[in-house]
């Protein structure tokens, strides 16, 4: 049980690692030939670790390769339009992952259970280091992100609309002069609807101008006016054909102003619209590829997604 709140409390549990054969002394002054463990006198080095966890765990090292990405791309953006985690907010969020913690360490192992016993055997510090060096970084990262990703999205022209996704031509026509009748559009999309969001009436976050994969669409999207039906719209998701429908809810308009002006606007947007995940996946989409990134395999050579 506790190894498992290890797992929990760490980023990465990689078990053993397969060692280099390098001595201690006479190494190269190289950072990636760093040691990180020795075992009878040979050292395991930062560069093991990396070959180690890319053979073993590609999915994993591909996820945090990902992560260490996109946290580049809204360090500079952050830079670039002044955009800054409040204290305030940063504060709380680290009491209320401690909070989460300590709820989590009773649960598993009882009344008795101590927070600072088990951050010490996870991370070798005492709690209140732990929060500063480990907790704060990271949540002060993510809210960050939160914060550029919203900033970015509210300087678009964004529509929100409703979605129901269909796999057979002859059954979207149907749906869609069913919609035409006066069915409601959020029941039939929990009826009809083949996406994830058809639990929810196939409510989509705001789409803002840039955030679609198809074009195309888009821009039928932007042209039609509140209240109105787009679709059937055929398009080509992983080499299969499905046919979406949509319903306009609105249409929002780029923030305006001052830097100043637009940055006070964003704890107040959060609050009231707090980040969804295929916003942020939005987001990344068109940040990598408004940013250039390319990947390259362990040979060096480049590679595609």
């Amino acid at each position: 049980m506790r190894a498992a709140l290890v797992l929990a409390l760490t980023l990465i549990v990689a078990g053993a690692f397969w060692p280099s054969s390098e001595p201690l002394h006479g190494r190269e002054r190289d950072p990636s030939r760093a040691p990180i463990a020795v075992i009878e006198g040979l050292a395991l080095t930062k560069a093991a670790l990396h070959d180690y966890w890319l053979d073993r765990y590609p999915q994993e090292y591909g996820r945090t390769l990902d992560a260490l990405i996109d946290e580049h791309i809204v360090r500079m953006r952050a830079q670039r339009d002044g955009i800054t985690v409040p204290e305030q907010t940063l504060g709380k969020a680290i009491e209320t992952e401690v909070s989460a913690r300590r709820e989590q360490i009773i649960k598993m192992f009882g009344s008795e259970a101590k927070l600072d016993v088990e951050v010490k055997r996870a991370y070798g510090v005492d709690v209140e280091t732990w929060k500063q060096r480990i907790l704060r970084r990271r949540l002060r990262a993510r809210l960050l992100m939160e914060r550029v990703i919203r900033w970015d999205t509210r300087s678009r022209a964004r529509v929100h609309a409703r979605v129901i996704v269909l796999a057979d031509a002859a059954r979207a026509q149907v749906v869609l002069r069913k919609l035409r009748q006066g069915a409601d559009f959020s029941l039939t999309a929990v009826k009809e609807s083949q996406d994830p969001t058809a639990r929810a009436g196939g409510d989509l976050p705001a789409i803002a101008r840039g955030d679609l994969a198809f074009p195309g669409v888009e821009e039928r999207l932007f042209r039609a006016q509140p209240g109105a039906l787009v679709g059937p719209l055929e398009v080509k998701v992983q080499g299969k054909p499905q046919w979406q429908i949509y319903k306009i809810v609105s249409r929002r308009e780029p923030w305006t102003g001052d830097a100043a002006a637009r940055r006070a606007r964003l704890e107040d947007d959060l609050l009231a619209e707090p980040m969804r995940p295929d916003e942020y996946e939005r987001w990344r989409a068109r940040a990598h590829r408004d940013s250039g990134v390319r990947l390259y395999g362990p040979d060096g050579r480049l590679r595609s997604r």
